[in-house]
């Protein structure tokens, strides 16, 4: 791929919390409690990142003065260059499910069909007069796969316009599993319980060879942590051990790109989530990722994620921001004199060095 640098790896040592936008209710009765979002998002993962480079550079918490100020400040990453995450079970890298493809289950407990959904004819609704998407193939009780998993070979299948196969598909309860916890407030004078302080929270157990990777570059080469680092991820005190290789990730290929009659047809689909400026995410929804030559004509969306974060500086929460997941994917009619720009266009991202919006192309057709 284009972009070049160290692959982190963490493992979690237990499980993991990243927490998502629900609140912390303490003292509330019933089951429900803070969800753990997972994959995190990497303005979650930069901070783990960042700490461990200037810690190796002997920054500490008490000696602030010594942040090296190549990693930059809480909003700016600085020379660093982050790419994913990414998901990694063993040496198979995942991406998770494009939403414009469709599954049946088989009631017989099979594995099921697969279908696409493409642009259809256009009608008028609320949005006016769209090309909502519809299925090539009738399957009727079929539905997106939000739980689901794409290896690199199945990733390609559906780049290339085609359906994956079933043992390319990871389903999420072979990938992880979560674990309900409950959690008291200590009361740090007495050293004993609170009173009417429980809370509950949704913590992540990876499977086995399952970790999270995050490719990082723009700083020197001994920067980077030697074997055995063990560090704080996330919430509620949870630790992963950090391995370091000196290799990339290898994404799909883009696919060939035939223009028909003067036009380009092509998909862009995302496979880390797109944070936008807020202003800008009605646009976004509808005519796609910014930079993107050509007019979108459909697309399949998920629902929009939250994405906060804690401020370490000012010790208090980020403002919460929605966010595209990833698996999005647009639909694009572009003219054929514009085709080197859109191949350029693939395993680009949004264009920051935080790795959020990188896109993947893929072809359609009528």
């Amino acid at each position: 791929m284009d972009f070049s640098g160290r692959l982190w790896l963490f493992r979690a040592m237990d499980t993991f919390f990243f927490r998502d936008a629900s609140p912390f209710n303490a003292g509330e009765g019933g089951q429900t409690g803070a969800r753990s979002m997972f994959p995190p998002f990497m303005s979650t993962l930069q901070g783990a990142v960042r700490i461990t480079l200037a810690a190796e550079r002997g920054w500490a918490p008490e000696r602030p003065e010594e942040w090296p100020p190549e990693l930059g400040t809480p909003d700016d990453l600085g020379r660093v260059e982050l790419r994913g995450p990414y998901l990694l079970k063993g040496e198979v890298l995942l991406f998770p499910m494009s939403l414009h493809i469709l599954h049946k289950e088989d009631p017989a407990g099979g594995k099921g069909t697969y279908a696409r959904l493409k642009p259809g004819e256009e009608v008028k609704c609320d949005l006016g007069r769209v090309r909502l998407p519809v299925s090539q193939n009738s399957l009727s009780g079929a539905k997106p796969l939000e739980d689901a998993w794409l290896d690199v070979e199945g990733m390609q299948d559906v780049l290339n316009g085609g359906l994956p196969g079933s043992n390319h598909v990871y389903r999420t309860d072979r990938l992880w599993r979560e674990e309900n916890r409950v959690g008291i407030e200590r009361d740090k004078k007495s050293r004993t319980a609170a009173e009417k302080k429980l809370y509950s929270c949704v913590h992540i157990r990876p499977q086995k060879e399952l970790v999270l990777a995050v490719l990082v570059s723009g700083i020197p080469e001994d920067w980077h942590p030697g074997a055995g680092r063990v560090v704080r991820l996330g919430g509620e005190g949870r630790m992963a051990r950090v391995e370091v290789k000196r290799q990339g990730v290898e994404l799909p290929d883009a696919p060939e790109l035939k223009p028909a009659g003067g036009v380009v047809r092509f998909t862009v689909t995302l496979i880390t989530p797109g944070r936008y400026a807020v202003e800008k995410m009605p646009e976004v929804i509808r005519k796609g990722p910014p930079g993107v030559p050509g007019e979108c004509v459909s697309a399949c969306i998920g629902k929009l994620l939250t994405v906060g974060g804690w401020d370490s500086l000012k010790r208090r929460s980020r403002p919460a921001e929605p966010v595209i997941p990833a698996g999005s994917t647009w639909f694009f009619e572009a003219n054929e004199s514009d085709l080197a720009e859109i191949m350029s266009l693939h395993r680009k991202t949004d264009g920051t060095n935080w790795g959020y919006g990188q896109m993947l192309l893929g072809r359609w057709e009528e």
